[in-house]
């Protein structure tokens, strides 16, 4: 009896793995994997303002001069813009008598001639009492600058693998034990960096063979910062994905390499000044930010957007809906994006809530697909997904951007201009593909991938990343597919965020809302709920594109401002109106007694201005705290 029992269990076993194999080829032959009947609209071009000039402002102490004798001076442009610090570019040394740090950059790839004049000017801008940060200095003829750097020598090489932080006040906004230790690389051959033998030169950062990794110098009444590895390996190739495995996680936890140099410019300002401001990273005089997202990316997802939409309606926030446009039954997944079902969709837009886009295919293999002709449309448009790692139906960039944009256009939605690559995946086509179709905004990183927490611009070329593109790229920061669930991680993800905000970063979380309770995920509007009852009360929680609107925004912002007799005379030119812009003050505090006009407003060390478009000036009274 028993036997017979087990061959009957075996046999429908066979039968039911039978029925499953004709289905899938049933679908995959008769074309039943195609949903007909949906509507396209083309995507439209996005037209831009020009940038504002960085040199058309008068000049005062407060601004950075950039001397940089590399091709790329986009880098350096953007840390300082990211850091909120105003800045100008010069030509030559002489034209120091206007600032009070200098960001310089030369080369190690080759050395460096400094005729006569030009050290001088550069000796007498730090002994009057100047500060200087230097990158690539130390490959100089005749040693021109080891005098004014502290450094007898520098010991080039790609074993070292991580890099440590001393106590340093110019450390001023790298306090946290991850902002402390860094790894540079997980590889043998890793990137280049130099190990400098101080002279007078004090210590305050080392890698792990104790040799010194940053060093500071006093020289006269003024400093000289030396750092031993390019902008390119601290920053740049990181922000594409480009490290040698330098991060020691992929998602939930803070991995800060690439905003190091961001925040060591903000404490060397600090610390130069005494006081000023900066301009900061959120509006409306909150400290950092959170973006809710969504990629609704499985047959289920699609109708559970609504008990979502309803409880962040009722904690009264608003989110992003990343829509994958599956039209196609295939390995992953039966077609969802169907004419029944794009309610659900128009009635989250008619809620307030953003639809962005997250592909058509959804690939594992979306790094290597070509660009393609931006052409595609549907229905001719057919990708197919095999296996995991098997595609066929020729996708391409520009068909997995454009196809599903237009496909949304049609369904009706009024606009879509945030992109959400599927499995968080880059392609070297995705920013010529993404201005082309009129997207705005990407988020296909990991915050920890990217070890940066601030918004950038994408580059077009993926080899130099030289030639930056009007795509912005947010980070993610956390998301739920990791173990445990996420009802089990609020206050892991509380905690985490707390790092962020000290540095007014954003943090961009994703949730995907399928509810499946296998995974537990029932329970995530449970974590929703509790970690935004959780966050600051000055906490800005907005979308994806109300955060990359802003800070394409104050990326075109040019100030300029000056302290005198207890005044703050501040000037502001912007091609675009912000509402709400606001900046940090340090060392400066509001009058207490002082009626101030409307257009002024205070939130802690906070001022915040309803920026016009063009150039106009504020007079604010302010108190100095200290010297």
């Amino acid at each position: 009896m028993k036997l017979l029992i087990r061959l009957a269990l075996i046999v429908l076993i066979v039968l039911a793995l039978v029925s499953v194999y004709f289905a899938y080829q049933r679908n995959k032959s008769e074309s039943v994997p195609f949903v007909y009947g949906l509507k396209t609209a083309p995507a439209k071009p996005v037209h831009y303002l020009p940038e504002a000039a960085l040199d058309t402002l008068p000049l005062d102490p407060s601004a950075v001069a950039i001397y940089d004798a590399q091709t790329d001076r986009f880098t350096l442009h953007e840390i300082l813009q990211t850091a909120g610090i105003p800045h100008r570019f010069i030509h030559d040394f002489s034209e120091l008598n206007a600032s009070k740090i200098l960001f310089l950059r030369l080369s190690m790839d080759h050395p460096v001639d400094l005729n006569e004049t030009q050290r001088k000017a550069l000796y007498g801008f730090v002994k009057r009492g100047g500060w200087v940060v230097g990158i690539d200095i130390l490959n100089t003829r005749k040693g021109a600058l080891k005098a004014l750097f502290g450094y007898r020598d520098f010991i080039p090489k790609r074993t070292r693998k991580e890099l440590r932080l001393l106590s340093s006040p110019i450390f001023h906004y790298l306090d946290a034990p991850e902002e402390r230790d860094y790894r540079l690389s997980s590889v043998h051959q890793g990137p280049w960096t130099n190990g400098i033998v101080p002279g007078t030169a004090k210590t305050v950062a080392v890698y792990e063979d104790n040799s010194s990794a940053i060093t500071i110098n006093r020289y006269g009444n003024g400093y000289a910062i030396a750092v031993g590895m390019s902008v390119f390996d601290l920053r740049l190739r990181n922000l594409f994905g480009k490290d040698y495995a330098a991060n020691r996680y992929f998602i939930n936890h803070l991995e800060p390499l690439s905003d190091l140099l961001v925040l060591l410019m903000k404490g060397v300002y600090r610390q130069a000044m005494g006081h000023g401001m900066f301009l900061h990273t959120a509006k409306n005089g909150n400290q950092a930010s959170v973006i809710l997202t969504h990629d609704v990316d499985f047959q289920d997802s699609i109708k559970n957007i609504r008990p979502y939409t309803q409880l962040e309606d009722e904690l009264g926030v608003k989110a992003t809906y990343n829509i994958l446009t599956k039209y196609i039954t295939d390995y992953k997944d039966k077609a969802f994006f169907t004419p029944q079902n794009l309610h659900f969709i128009l009635d989250a837009q008619a809620d307030g809530f953003e639809i962005g886009d997250h592909t058509v295919l959804h690939t594992k293999r979306f790094f290597f697909l070509p660009l393609g002709t931006c052409e595609e449309r549907y229905p001719e448009y057919r990708p197919f997904s095999e296996g995991p790692f098997l595609d066929t139906g020729n996708p391409t960039v520009c068909g997995e951007v454009k196809v599903s944009k237009e496909l949304l256009l049609g369904a009706g939605v009024k606009e879509v201009v945030s992109f959400r690559s599927g499995e968080l995946l880059y392609n070297p086509h995705l920013p010529e593909a993404l201005e082309k179709t009129g997207y705005r905004y990407s988020s296909c990183f990991s915050a920890e991938d990217v070890m940066s927490y601030f918004p950038y611009r994408y580059r077009y070329d993926y080899k130099t990343l030289l030639h930056p593109s009007k795509i912005w790229e947010i980070p993610l920061t956390y998301e739920d597919e990791h173990f445990p669930p996420l009802v089990f991680r609020t206050s892991k993800a509380l905690e985490l965020y707390r790092k962020v905000y000290r540095n007014g970063g954003v943090f961009n979380i994703l949730d995907h809302n399928d509810m499946t309770w296998w995974k537990l995920k029932n329970f995530d509007p449970v974590f929703i709920r509790r970690f935004i009852h959780g966050l600051p009360k000055d906490t800005w929680i907005t979308t994806m594109k109300g955060m990359g609107s802003f800070w394409d925004k104050r990326d075109r912002i040019v100030f300029r401002y000056r302290f005198a007799k207890g005044r703050l005379i501040l000037h502001v030119s912007s091609p675009v109106a912000l509402r709400g812009a606001t900046f940090s003050l340090f060392g400066l505090t509001p009058l207490s007694d002082h009626a101030y006009p409307a257009d002024i407003r205070f939130r802690g060390d906070k001022l915040i201005i309803d920026i016009p478009k063009g150039e106009h000036e504020w007079i604010v009274p302010l108190r100095v705290l200290h010297s």
